[in-house]
This record gives C-alpha cells, sequence and structure tokens, in this order.
C-alpha cells in the first residue's frame, strides 16, 4: 500500500540526480520574462492542451480550441475523473480529522468512511479511495502534520498556459504530483515539468522534483515514479507549448492522421460519424 515512506524513498531515487546535471537557471520559470520561456502568444493553455494530445497532427487541440468541439470522455477518462475525486476528498477528510485533534489513524477511519459513502456502487474506486486515505493519514503520522497540498491553483499565465492550472498535489511544499490511471508515459513526467515552472513562476522558488503516482486497472497496484525535472524535459515542454500556439495561430486546419487513434474523444466529430 502506498505510504509516505513510499514517496521519501521514491525521491530519494530522484535526488541522486541532481548533483550530475544541475538545471540551467535559463530554464527556471522565473525566467519567464525572456527566451526560450516566454512564449509567442498568450492563450491560456491548459495543460491538456499543449502536453496530454491524442492526435498526432494536433487536429484535437484544433478541434477543441478552434471549432469548439466538445469531447465525449471514454470510460478510462471518467474511471481517473473518480480516482482524481477520491484523491482530492481523502486528502481533505484526512486534514480536517487531523487538525481538529484526532490522531492519525482515527483520520485514517474519517477518510475511510467518506469511501464508502462516495464509493457505494463502484468496488474499485472504494478500493483506491481507501489506499489513498492510507497515504494521507500516513504522512501526518510520518511528518507530523498533513503536509500535502491537493488541487493547487496556479497562475501560468507568465508562461501562456490558463490562469487556473490545478497541480494534483504539491508535496512539501516543493515537490510537484501528478496522479494518473493506467500505466506510466513520458508525457506525465514532461506535463511535471511544466507545472513545475508555472510553479517557479508562480512561487518565485526553484522546484527540481516530481513524482507521477498511477493506479492501474483493477486498483491492484499504486506505483510511484521519481521525476528529476531536468533541462531535458523542460525543453520539451517548451518545444510542445510553442507547437500548440503555432497550431492555434495558424489558418490551415491540421489534416485527419493516416490512423485516427481509437481512444480519441473528438473520433466521432472528426470522422463525421
Amino acid at each position: 500500500m502506498l505510504s509516505a515512506w513510499s514517496l521519501v524513498r521514491a525521491l530519494r531515487k530522484a535526488h541522486a540526480y541532481r548533483g550530475a546535471k544541475p538545471v540551467d537557471e535559463g530554464l527556471r520559470g522565473y525566467r519567464a520574462y525572456e527566451p526560450p520561456l516566454r512564449p509567442r502568444a498568450f492563450l491560456d493553455l491548459t495543460m491538456w492542451d499543449v502536453v496530454y494530445r491524442v492526435c498526432p497532427t494536433r487536429r484535437d487541440l484544433w478541434l477543441r480550441r478552434r471549432e469548439g468541439v466538445q469531447l465525449e470522455p471514454s470510460d478510462a477518462m471518467r474511471r481517473g475523473a473518480a480516482i482524481h475525486r477520491a484523491f482530492h476528498e481523502t486528502s481533505r477528510a484526512v486534514a480536517r480529522a487531523i487538525l481538529s485533534g484526532v490522531d492519525p489513524w482515527d483520520a485514517y477511519e474519517a477518510g475511510a468512511r467518506l469511501c464508502s459513502r462516495m464509493c457505494r456502487e463502484d468496488p474499485y474506486v472504494r478500493r483506491v479511495c481507501r489506499g489513498f486515505s492510507f497515504l494521507w493519514s500516513s504522512i501526518a503520522l510520518e511528518l507530523g502534520s498533513p503536509v500535502a497540498v491537493t488541487e493547487m491553483v496556479v497562475d501560468g499565465s507568465p508562461l501562456g498556459m490558463s490562469r487556473y492550472l490545478r497541480v494534483d498535489a504539491l508535496f512539501e511544499g516543493s515537490v510537484v504530483v501528478e496522479l494518473k490511471y493506467g500505466g506510466f508515459r513520458r508525457d506525465y513526467a514532461v506535463a511535471v515539468a511544466g507545472y513545475a515552472m508555472a510553479l517557479e513562476s508562480f512561487l518565485e522558488i526553484p522546484i527540481d522534483f516530481g513524482l507521477v503516482i498511477t493506479v492501474n486497472g483493477d486498483g491492484s497496484s499504486v506505483r510511484v515514479y521519481p521525476i528529476y525535472i531536468d533541462d531535458a524535459l523542460r525543453q520539451e515542454f517548451i518545444e510542445l507549448r510553442d507547437e500548440a500556439i503555432d497550431t492555434l495561430l495558424s489558418d490551415v486546419e491540421p489534416p485527419r492522421p493516416p490512423s485516427c487513434p481509437p481512444t480519441c474523444p473528438f473520433r466521432r466529430a472528426c470522422l463525421g460519424a
């Protein structure tokens, strides 16, 4: 089961890289006023717009932002939304209980009761929910307080991003946490870099580390991936952001790809089905 020690152990692995690969100060978010961070246009981009592209030609971005097409959520997207809700709600429930004076394990029970009420019809989400309750309680037990801030809103506008970017969690004030349903993908690490740079601009402090937490298909496995937010991830985020800006500023509609991804939430609108 995921615990505070799991997060700390993962972060130790990421720390090993910092000495060998220090971050270029020119790629920190608080340098957003100068190239390469300064955007060519300020388009209020979301992380989905920039990093989580579905279509290889960026046609999904065009349909959503230029044509106003609404996505059709897949079963996986709905399951992911339910997991995020459990993640945030248990964090708040455990924090409220601890701040009211109860010990961490009684706070865990408060979170578990919330899970039973919130997820009656979905045993999968209920199981994951109880795991999150254990995580928040163990953090409080090990570190003395509920130190993770969940669903933090960050102003990403200096980087050309939305003024309302939502970071899944901020651990110990400087570790970006990204929660995902399914297996690990590199673009999750790139998103962590984007959130870190937005936080650097917002807080004016360096952010070097992140964690990607993945929940598998049946809820039996929760894994933690440590991320050192190095120059390569930062540069990749900047390139993807600039590519998204160029797509939206262009008057040329992106073509359909040779093979349309079956999971694309814009498939029906794109193919005219």
